[in-house]
């Protein structure tokens, strides 16, 4: 039974109509290709990056989050009449109905929260949402279909008679949520979930290619004082890439909060569709392939390769020119664009490789191993680089610990992607090597910002291990 576009009806901030998928998991609704043609590639399709290891001097490693939180979420989570929330980091727990209320969520900018029970809707719908994720590996194969919770995901309870929504919420990190909705009593309503957050601190939606945001609905159930009602997004439904799309993104986001320090990130849109091939690019969007030959919905790095140009848009700098790439040696300024967004997809993944599965499989790109095109010995500083030269350079800025197999023992990711926003996006570039936006800018901006205190390692890494000829001599001062 495919319930048609259940949530158009919402009174919130729903612009666009949501496409539901099957209930209960038949294949029915789903997304299909709208047959929209392409914008202009300015991130272009997703091509072979990748790249190494690890670290700096020892540099600020941003916050971090207790283990706890990471099931819970800015949203916050109802555990029965419990309220578990992580605001600034920090688990607390209260219990609700101990001061005569009960749990429940009250609106985006709260989450959910202790209310009063006579002012919280009779009926309380209760259970989780996960979606069916097909895991990649670092070959670019795709694993076998696993559930995994929905987080961040708008929810809603929606009456079957007149598809008029009753409640709306957010799912917690866990994928559970707890609605309470007034309704006549044995009413048949049913759960309803869409690809979209409209968190201030977490703004994505994942639409089909046009504006139709993916949405998938449950079964059907008596509307009573208590029921679980657990929601599974399968393939089958043609919808649970998107949601895998919107879990991917919210990654993106947190780190933006956590790392790059804005709690308040520009909105993004994702557009995937099953059957499209309308190519893999960012051009202010995501654009994502859903062709039968070549599908990148479940490929996590491929997602957060694009969702890294968007970073170098609203937190950075690029002055990439686009076009094809395919990791040999090309302009500076598309090799550093492709390179930071290969790089960042590796360090949200928190492992160097990258991976794109195809019909025929896949391929994927050890960051840690492989050889990447180095520069010409003794070339200009300006010369064209490889991108995954670029990658394996930031990642092994970033990475660290025991184990790590290149000079920067101490580093964090964190202090690398800041550069970003702290000195790209801030300052004037020196006019070195190519104009614009290249990896000798990202090397200034990162003595500027951490001091010469990392000069040796970084030697070891830039010029020793990697061959690229940088000077040493930027505006944070010149390397002994």
């Amino acid at each position: 039974m495919t319930r048609g576009v259940a949530l158009a009806a919402l009174a919130l901030a729903l612009a666009s109509a949501v496409t539901l998928g099957a209930c209960g998991g038949a294949s029915g609704g789903g997304d299909d290709d709208d047959g929209t043609a392409p914008d202009a590639d300015p991130g272009a399709p997703d091509a072979a990056p990748g790249t190494p290891d690890a670290d700096p001097g020892a540099p600020d490693a941003g916050p971090v989050v207790p283990a706890a939180c990471e099931t819970i979420g800015p949203q916050g989570r109802c555990a029965g009449d419990v309220l578990d929330r992580c605001d600034g980091g920090e688990l607390t727990s209260t219990d609700c109905a101990a001061g005569g209320q009960t749990c429940a969520y009250v609106d985006d900018a709260t989450g959910y929260g202790c209310v009063d029970a006579a002012s919280a809707g009779a009926f309380l719908a209760r259970g989780v949402v996960r979606y069916e994720d097909r895991p990649p590996a670092p070959t670019g194969a795709l694993g076998a279909l696993t559930p995994v919770p929905a987080r961040g995901a708008q929810v809603s309870i929606v009456r079957d008679s007149d598809s008029m929504v009753l409640a709306t919420g957010l799912t917690s990190d866990d994928g559970s949520f707890a609605l309470r909705y007034d309704a006549a009593a044995g009413a048949q309503v049913h759960v309803s979930v869409a690809s979209r957050s409209p968190l201030a601190i977490r703004p994505v939606t994942v639409n089909r290619t046009q504006s139709a945001v993916h949405g998938f609905g449950g079964a059907a159930f008596a509307a009573a004082a208590e029921v679980t009602a657990d929601l599974l997004v399968t393939d089958a439904s043609g919808t649970s890439e998107a949601f895998n799309i919107l879990d991917q993104l919210i990654r993106v986001m947190d780190m933006i909060r956590d790392d790059l320090g804005d709690a308040t990130p520009s909105p993004l849109v994702a557009r995937w569709s099953r059957g499209s091939n309308q190519g893999t690019y960012y051009d202010g969007s995501i654009r994502l392939l859903g062709a039968s030959s070549d599908d990148d919905g479940y490929d996590d790095t491929v997602i957060l390769h694009e969702a890294g140009h968007y970073v170098e848009d609203t937190q950075g700098r690029s002055d990439s020119p686009g076009g094809g790439h395919d990791g040999s040696p090309t302009d500076p300024n598309l090799a550093w664009s492709e390179g930071f967004s290969t790089y960042l997809a590796m360090a949200v993944n928190g492992a160097a490789f990258y991976a794109d599965s195809n019909a025929s499989g896949g391929w994927g790109y050890d960051g840690e191993g492989s050889t990447e095109s180095t520069p010409t010995p003794g070339g200009a500083i300006g010369q064209d680089v490889s991108e995954d030269m670029i990658a394996a350079i930031l990642w092994d800025v970033g990475d660290g610990g025991a184990g790590d197999d290149d000079p920067m023992t101490g580093g964090n990711h964190a202090a690398a992607l800041r550069v970003q926003p702290d000195y790209l996006r801030a300052s004037s570039l020196r006019n070195v090597g190519e104009a614009g936006v290249d990896l000798v800018d990202w090397l200034d901006g990162w003595f500027v910002e951490q001091g010469l205190a990392s000069c040796a390692a970084m030697r070891g890494v830039v010029t020793q291990q990697r061959g690229f000829p940088y000077d040493f001599a930027g505006p944070g001062g010149a390397c002994p």
